[in-house]
């Protein structure tokens, strides 16, 4: 059984979900205190990331996994209200046509297509339903008495969790998967262990990093990513 599992965010859209979700609810007047905690903790790292004082995989993780601070107190149903928005406003008129033409190419084969991000597993769930993409692996969100509690009830999915998150779905599904004969694609650092796991890794819009590992193991890259201005 050979797989195809795409990284979401900078690999087949453009944009990001952290500041989506941030922009959505400073518009809305929503959470305004987590907005602003959740912003300016992690931007205080900035500096310490660029002296080496903060790992980059420290640094990463930590804007995918208190996500959930932007969540804090909502219900499920004004929860998923946001993820529709994100999805129909930020994603679907950002994607990368020719990642999506992969991705259905998969399909179209009988691959086993999967979204791997470290990303809110409902919020992946979707953008699937939306994409017509059957599986997902994500971050579970806490949820208590109907409403998120700001934290994450389960493995980050990012970095190695990318690794254990599809391991667990091979094995919850059943589904005896050929990983040489597999396909991954990503476009940061944070993907590549995601990328060592199969036997066809492919870096798309690449990060320095990632694009250094990739010219380093000879695997496909597809695209340049944009200097940033």
């Amino acid at each position: 059984m050979t797989g195809a599992f795409f990284d979401v965010v900078g690999t087949i859209y453009t944009g990001a979900f952290w500041s989506d979700i941030s922009q959505r609810l400073r518009q809305q007047k929503q959470n305004r205190f987590w907005v602003w905690a959740y912003l300016g903790w992690h931007m205080a790292g900035w500096p310490l990331n660029l002296a080496g004082l903060l790992s980059d995989k420290r640094w990463y993780e930590a804007w995918a996994r208190d996500m959930a601070w932007l969540l804090r107190g909502f219900t499920e149903e004004e929860a998923q209200q946001l993820f529709d928005w994100v999805c129909e406003e930020r994603v679907t008129p950002y994607l990368r046509s020719d990642i999506m033409e992969i991705l259905r190419d998969h399909q179209s084969k009988g691959h086993v297509v999967a979204l791997v991000s470290g990303s809110p597993q409902r919020l992946l769930d979707t953008l699937a339903s939306r994409l017509e993409i059957e599986h997902t692996i994500g971050t579970p969100l806490e949820i208590e008495d109907g409403r998120y509690t700001g934290k994450t009830a389960g493995t980050l999915t990012m970095n190695e969790g990318k690794v254990a998150g599809l391991e667990r779905f091979a094995m919850n599904n059943g589904f005896d998967i050929d990983w040489q004969e597999s396909f991954a694609y990503g476009d940061s650092r944070s993907d590549i262990a995601l990328l060592e796991m199969v036997g066809r890794p492919v870096a798309v819009y690449p990060d320095k990093v990632l694009k250094a590992r990739a010219l380093e193991r000879g695997w496909d890259i597809i695209g340049e990513r944009e200097p940033r201005t």
